[in-house]
């Protein structure tokens, strides 16, 4: 077997044994919590397995073999509950274990060695107040570490070995570096907790969109299906006036095109995919029979094929409010032409028509929010497609072309393949 063969079978039982040692409880479903539980995990399984080789390397294993088995068997204890959904005692546990620590190393000092006064009375501390900064409120984080300089100024004035003069210097070290700790964990805490609430609040936004289109597809869907019926039982009278059959007809394309839209909103609150240049077809054609005369010419890039772009389900309403837009200016005989293209990873998308083109008094606000010429409670089509467009990460402008006549727009959309 290759060694290509081999390399999938190495990364997923390396993940399987990350899983088992490391992965939190599947009864904690905060994130946060989660990335907390597999730190927390991993640090206490590093303690097992490296703080008797350290302890080795100094030599200091067998000065007191009781107390230094001790230590590992008190985190591996822990590590075991950190693997429950009791985390977060597991994290407290962890917190006070740790600030207990330089007492139990310095009460075998006799005298011999700085360094074994200097490393616990830093490095245990630290490592409890940085803990403690992940596992407890700011206001306990800052009682822990007044607490533990506190009580190491005590306990080493009182050991005959140690004395004051000898400890204070690392002990305002620890203190200092465990207040850097304290404010760095509590600005990041709080950006995390706001985070989390930002994402909460995404996700019962979803949750509404999702009942909120659901009721909307379904209410209007029924509402439109009855109108459409009744158009077709209308223009399938043979008795009715020949004038009354193009406006029928019209009503028809329109309930049709209106149908779509409505399971365009439906497929928006399923997240569900589709495809992109079929859809701008049939809008195409429903154009052509919703407006009496309009032609509507699309022209597609050979290179561009509908799997291999996936676009914003709501970016066909752009191009649907344009098509309405061509429809109520320009009338009988509109020629729309629509190009489609590709540059780099984003499809250019032109629309022209053949119109009388934007009012020179429009242009320098066409996107705004009331833009328009056909007086109040109008002018939202093209701001809300700009709205649309710019949800995507797209831009669309009007073109200044002299030598053409109409209006022509240009859409660029990034697309993910």
């Amino acid at each position: 077997m290759s060694e290509v063969d081999q390399k999938p079978e190495e990364i997923s039982v390396f993940r399987k044994v990350r899983d088992i040692l490391f992965e939190p409880s599947s009864d904690i479903s905060s994130d946060i919590l989660r990335l907390k539980a597999r730190l927390l995990s991993l640090a206490l399984f590093l303690v097992v397995i490296v703080a008797p080789i350290v302890q080795l390397f100094l030599g200091i294993l067998f000065d007191n073999l009781v107390l230094y088995s001790f230590v590992p068997s008190v985190f591996f204890v822990i590590y075991i509950i950190s693997r429950t959904k009791h985390v977060v005692v597991a994290g407290v546990i962890t917190t006070l274990t740790l600030a207990i620590m330089p007492y139990l190393f310095l009460s075998s000092y006799t005298g011999e060695g700085l360094m074994r006064v200097v490393l616990p009375v830093i490095v245990w501390p630290v490592i409890a107040s940085l803990f403690g900064s992940q596992w407890l409120k700011a206001r306990f984080e800052a009682i822990l570490i007044v607490g533990q300089t506190t009580g190491l100024l005590l306990y080493c004035n009182a050991h005959p070995s140690i004395g004051l003069g000898l400890a204070l210097e690392p002990i305002i070290d620890q203190a200092a570096l465990s207040l850097v700790v304290l404010i760095f964990a509590w600005s990041l805490n709080y950006y995390l907790a706001q985070l989390e609430d930002h994402k909460q609040f995404l996700e019962q936004r979803s949750q509404e969109l999702e009942v909120y289109t659901s009721v909307l597809t379904h209410d209007l869907g029924n509402d439109m299906q009855i109108i459409k019926g009744l158009i077709e039982l209308l223009h399938e009278n043979k008795n009715l006036p020949e004038d009354s059959v193009s406006y029928i007809s019209t009503s028809l394309a329109v309930s049709e095109r209106m149908t779509r839209v409505i399971k365009l909103f439906s497929a928006v609150g399923r997240g569900s995919e589709y495809d992109f240049i079929e859809t701008i077809q049939r809008m195409a054609e429903r154009a052509m029979h919703a407006s009496g005369g309009t032609q509507v010419k699309l022209f597609i890039e050979p290179k561009i094929r509908s799997k291999d772009i996936r676009l914003g389900i709501l970016l066909p309403l752009v191009l649907e409010n344009l098509f309405r837009n061509t429809a109520e200016y320009v009338g009988e005989g509109a020629i729309v032409t629509i190009r489609l293209g590709l540059v780099q990873k984003n499809l250019i998308i032109t629309y022209r028509d053949n119109g009388p083109g934007i009012d020179t008094n429009i242009k320098p606000r066409l996107f705004q929010k009331g833009a328009t010429s056909k007086g109040e409670e109008r002018g939202l089509g093209l701001y809300l497609s700009k709205r649309i467009v710019e949800s995507y990460g797209g831009t669309i402008e009007l073109l200044e072309e002299k030598e053409r006549h109409g209006a022509a727009f240009i859409i660029s959309v990034p697309f993910r393949s």
